[in-house]
């Protein structure tokens, strides 16, 4: 028998480290990241300004127990024939019905039991108007002294305040040279008082405002993404908490207290929402019979299989923390 011989190709299939590949693959991702770069100098948004569009309202089926101890008041599904339509960042209750704002600076004027909108964008912002990161507004609050809206944008860390009409800006507030990253800004706005208390996307901190002084303030108990919210009683809100896991979106309303100087977060409400439903958005309506009503929405990205969610929730009269029931 003849003694075996190697095989000469078993030496060629083993693995061997080779200085030109890794220049090869250091060359592309540098390539990669000067297309990228390059890329963002192209103007990415147009302006159409205001007009009627058309929403179609689809009612969707939620157990309505899994909602305790809120009632649901209603839940629908909003698609329109507008493409600007979608992104929803921020809501307000205006004259009767609600305005939505977009993370492009776009603004959504309707009604819940309507299907007519009147759609268009912000007069001015920071920045060139072509460009969706100038426009990138997250947050919006009616001025607690009744001047008109105030709009926070993420990317350029600015604060504006625009007339009761949004015909005009009338004022425009930089929050400094923050070290946040690109799209981790400003996420919501509320009224405590004459102030306006802006929360952080990383929910660790908020920022006070109150004439031309600004302070900021941890948050007790934070160990999530904040979105909006709104006043619920004196030293007292409810927030929106936004969870990114491995099976999706998980989003909770949140009682954030005040005592003196101290801000913290409580009790936790899990909203059933589907895994790629994003709650953004959020605004609170006196009802005629003495109660309230929390409008919520969730911002589809413009992408699917996300989706514009619209959902009505009645606040009870008590039981959700200290002072949350009162009128």
């Amino acid at each position: 028998m003849t003694e075996s011989q190697p095989m000469d190709t078993e030496r060629g299939v083993q693995p061997q480290f080779s200085f030109g590949r890794a220049a090869a693959a250091l060359a592309l991702l540098v390539a990669i990241g000067l297309f990228d770069r390059w890329l963002v100098t192209f103007p990415d948004r147009v302006e159409l300004g205001w007009r009627f569009a058309r929403i179609e309202a689809t009612p969707l089926g939620f157990d309505t127990a899994a909602f305790e101890p809120f009632r649901l008041g209603g839940a629908w599904r909003l698609t329109s024939d507008d493409p600007r339509f979608g992104g929803i960042s921020a809501l307000a209750v205006d004259r009767g019905g609600l305005v939505a704002l977009s993370d492009s600076g776009v603004l959504i004027r309707f009604a819940p039991t309507g299907r007519a909108a009147l759609i268009g964008e912000l007069p001015g912002g920071p920045g060139s108007n072509g460009f969706k990161i100038n426009r990138d507004s997250e947050a919006l609050l009616a001025d607690p002294i009744g001047r008109g809206w105030w709009v926070a944008f993420e990317n350029r860390d600015e604060l504006w305040l625009y007339d009761r009409s949004f015909g005009q800006a009338l004022r425009r507030v930089e929050l400094g040279k923050q070290a946040w990253r690109l799209n981790n800004g400003i996420e919501g706005a509320l009224a405590d008082g004459e102030a306006v208390l802006l929360l952080h996307e990383g929910g660790e901190h908020l920022i006070r405002v109150a004439g031309s002084q600004a302070r900021v303030f941890r948050i007790a108990g934070a160990g999530a993404r904040l979105s909006d919210g709104v006043q619920v009683g004196s030293g007292q809100w409810l927030v929106i908490e936004r969870r990114l896991t491995l099976l999706g979106f998980r989003n909770a309303l949140v009682v954030l207290d005040r005592t003196g100087d101290t801000y913290r977060l409580g009790r936790r409400f899990q909203l059933p929402l589907g895994a790629v439903d994003n709650v953004e958005a959020a605004a609170v309506e006196r009802l005629p019979g003495g109660g309230r009503r929390l409008w919520l929405m969730t911002d589809d990205n413009l992408q699917p299989p996300m989706r514009t969610l619209l959902i009505a929730l009645d606040l009870p009269g008590s039981g959700l923390g200290e002072g949350l029931g009162e009128d």
